[in-house]
């Protein structure tokens, strides 16, 4: 391995976020950007462990989660003859190999990621092992092959590209793929003795998404809490099963009896809150869950800051006039409906990485010609603010539309185009308002501050309560909503 050093230095000059590799014990041992994540490998005493944006996401030294995530759903039903893999941990492919599987479909979007799991040690290259540069869900959309068990080893659910694989949409998808007595799998953090409101949150949303699927749901509270959904009888005797198949797992044979008792599975199953909310692609109640969870961790609440930016939000509106709050409006739609499209191209298509600056330029290339427009046609005064705002709210209307009938079939380039077009509104109401306002040095700063505050209300409200609390849909009716009441109020001034 060549001394990387150097890099790491040059990297930290530029302004690189390298802090991962030094709170971490170790040495870093590979380093990477793709289209896809920043990649990075660390070292510590010939283990190695791999981290996606920042956050590790496995390790050499876990052997006996590796045991786990496979052993438990490959023991249900016959020997699996076709598995699919969305995501792997470092040690499975080794497990897999027991169960003397036909075909074995690994996914990884990222082509980098799985040369450096290979690399390093992390997976393993086993008989009849296809690996496949694509994402999990679009592959399930193209192929109709059926598989016996499918695994989903992903991180927790707290990013809408991890979270667009434990929804209701995708589970049907899933359900769909199954050969008869199939089993899909996928885990999150392990609930221990003590189950936190929270948590309990979070595995009831799961269960109860998961129920509205599949005949059976079982779950496992062992390393993590797995659970196991199938149409046919599922069992928790994981070591019976693996016994009668004459497979050797040393940890689950072992030590799997003592700590996924009867007893720790009843108190899951009666704990389970059976009003909790599904989790929808359009709808990611997940996502607000989690968020909840990251405050519980450190006893904190968003509450007084919501309660106070209300209130100055509040004072500001009664303090404009007419044309600021139609810009008010605009940015806070524009950005808004910007922050809905990073969100939609990650929940439909499972990357924004680089997607992100593309989105941002298309938006900011949008504003310019809008504003050339608007320019030059501003003589015609509050007629063109209304219909522009006219225009925003048939957009608006236009993506919900899209998203309701078409959502991940439809191609990135339609929402990109559909960004730029409510740029363009935006920029064209600009000197358009400015000229209402007779362009003094007052109505420029106060025009330009409306338009600066709106975006940035509309960034925080959508992504942190909009789209966690009410869903993509919603969140666009509430971006209709407010120019709406732009609309009429510029109808009434009329």
């Amino acid at each position: 391995i060549p001394d990387l050093a150097p890099l790491v230095g040059y990297l930290d000059d530029l302004g690189v976020n390298l802090a991962v590799t030094k709170f971490m014990a170790g040495e870093l041992a590979a380093y990477e950007e793709s289209k896809y994540g920043r990649i990075q490998v660390i070292e510590n005493q010939q283990q190695f462990t791999l981290i996606l944006d920042g956050d590790p996401i496995t390790a050499s030294q876990n052997r006996y989660l590796a045991q786990e995530l496979v052993h438990i759903p490959l023991s249900q039903g016959p020997d699996p003859d076709r598995i699919l893999l969305i995501g792997a941990q470092a040690g499975m492919m080794h497990e897999i190999d027991k169960h003397s599987p036909g075909r074995v479909d690994y996914l990884e979007i990222d082509p980098r990621l799985t040369a450096l799991q290979f690399r390093y040690g992390l997976l393993e290259r086993i008989p009849n092992l296809n690996v496949v540069h694509m994402d999990g869900r679009a592959y399930l959309r193209k192929h109709s092959d059926l598989f016996e068990a499918i695994l989903v080893t992903l991180p927790e659910p707290e990013t809408f590209k991890t979270n667009r694989f434990f929804t209701r949409d995708f589970f049907d998808l899933a359900r769909s793929r199954l050969a008869p007595g199939g089993v899909l799998c996928f885990s999150v953090q392990s609930v221990g003795n003590y189950i936190g409101d929270s948590e309990l949150k979070k595995i009831s949303s799961l269960h109860n998404t998961a129920r509205d699927v599949f005949s059976h749901v079982l779950l496992l509270p062992a390393q993590k809490l797995f659970f196991l959904c199938s149409d046919t009888w599922l069992t928790a005797d994981v070591p019976a099963r693996l016994r009668a198949k004459q497979i050797q797992a040393d940890y689950i044979q072992n030590w799997f009896s003592g700590e996924v008792t009867p007893e720790r599975i009843d108190h899951v199953k009666q704990a389970l809150d059976p009003e909790a909310p599904k989790n929808l692609d359009v709808t990611p109640k997940l996502m607000h869950i989690m968020f909840s969870q990251w405050f519980t961790m450190f006893s904190s609440s968003p509450l007084v800051f919501y309660l106070v930016l209300a209130g100055l939000t509040l004072l500001y509106l009664f303090r404009i006039n007419l044309e600021e709050f139609v810009l008010f409006s605009t940015g806070f739609c524009t950005m808004g409906t910007e922050i809905l499209i990073i969100f939609t191209v990650q929940i439909f298509f499972g990357y924004v990485y680089t997607l992100i600056g593309i989105i941002v330029t298309v938006f900011l290339a949008g504003l310019f010609p809008g504003a050339l427009l608007g320019e030059r046609l501003r003589s015609r005064g509050r007629a063109l603010l209304s219909v522009t705002d006219g225009l925003l709210i048939l957009l608006l209307g236009g993506y919900i539309l899209a998203v309701h009938h078409g959502g991940g079939a439809l191609p990135v380039g339609l929402f990109l185009v559909f960004g730029f077009a409510v740029a363009l509104c935006c920029g064209f109401q600009f000197p358009v308002a400015l000229h209402v306002r007779g362009g003094s040095n007052r109505a420029v700063a106060g025009t330009f501050s409306a338009d600066l505050i709106g975006a940035a209300l509309g960034t925080m409200v959508t992504s942190v309560a909009g789209i966690p609390l009410t869903g993509l849909i919603w969140t666009a009716v509430g971006l209709i909503g407010l120019k709406t009441l732009s609309l009429t109020a510029l109808w009434i001034k009329t």
